[in-house]
């Protein structure tokens, strides 16, 4: 058997097994309706109920029909959910890690650049994923680890984190290679090129990747629990303090036990966004004009 048979057939499996539990556990949620449950619900148009719209978004696999190929499913909520339901959402985190660690394995084979993952990407949905009728997968909510919490948080206070960019720092070279390789071919992209060509080649550049608004969640524990994260690394993975929320919060309570004390949020304002001061001793500026450049050099 060669490596790219094994790679195609480690990715089926995981995937089979990915579906099944993906399933159990969806339906897991559904069958805690006698828990609370609350979602941050976008406007009034969703006739479904909180727990039912957590339940659907939280395993959704496959892009819909109307969304954005660049975008991800988002739901952030506070869903109370049962011991047993706790542990099929384990569960369904080991099986995104299997899938997630079998594509990493399958793409290795190919490279990592864009055009790779392309190629990848179209002959695991014309073939494999074609055959298991889900080629309409979406890696990154498949990827995606629930937050689950067998003792529930004392207090969720949500915020929105509106202004983070992921950077990278490289010469002129690399940078080059680095858009070639990760970001899609476009005019804008060539135009970023050619003007990188032009700087020597051990300048260091700095290209800004601006992050889409997202939403956090600061947890704080009932006393016991800080004072052994204080105490233990561990339980500070465990308990953290801090974590991104795109989809619910899944907690263990007790029939008739309530939902952590938290504070509804509404759904990200942009005009109400508070901008950043630039520093006045900022070094980085852009090296062109395009509002769509995403490269900058030190002043």
């Amino acid at each position: 058997m060669s490596r790219k048979t094994a790679a195609r057939m480690a990715v089926r499996d995981t995937l089979i097994e990915l579906v099944d539990i993906n399933r159990q556990f969806r339906d897991a949620v559904l069958n805690d309706h006698r828990l609370p449950a609350w979602v941050m619900q976008e406007d009034d148009s969703d006739t479904q109920d909180d727990r039912t719209l957590a339940a659907s978004v939280s395993t959704r696999l496959t892009y819909q029909s109307e969304q954005n190929k660049q975008e991800t499913a988002r739901l952030p909520g506070v869903i109370g959910i049962s011991a047993t339901t706790l542990l099929k959402g384990q569960q369904l985190n080991d099986a995104k890690n299997h899938f997630k660690l079998a594509m990493g394995e399958y793409r290795k084979l190919y490279g990592d650049d864009i055009a790779a993952i392309e190629e990848t990407s179209d002959q695991l949905r014309d073939g494999v994923l074609g055959g298991l009728q889900i080629q309409h997968i979406h890696f990154v909510q498949s990827y995606r680890q629930l937050k689950l919490f067998q003792q529930p948080p004392k207090r969720i206070s949500f915020s929105w984190a509106a202004n983070h960019s992921g950077t990278v720092r490289l010469t002129s070279v690399e940078a080059i290679d680095h858009l070639r390789k990760k970001y899609m071919a476009s005019a804008a992209i060539e135009r970023d090129i050619v003007l990188l060509e032009q700087l020597p080649k051990s300048e260091i550049v700095v290209i800004k990747r601006l992050l889409a608004p997202h939403l956090r969640a600061n947890l704080k524990w009932p006393d016991p629990v800080e004072a052994l994260r204080q105490m233990d690394a561990d339980a500070k993975k465990e308990y953290p303090g801090q974590i991104n929320t795109p989809i619910p919060v899944f907690v263990q309570l007790e029939q008739g036990q309530p939902l952590p004390d938290f504070k509804p949020i509404k759904p990200f304002d942009p005009i109400t966004r508070q901008e950043r001061l630039q520093r006045s001793d900022a070094r980085l500026v852009k090296i062109s004009d395009n509002p769509v450049s995403r490269i900058y050099r030190y002043a």
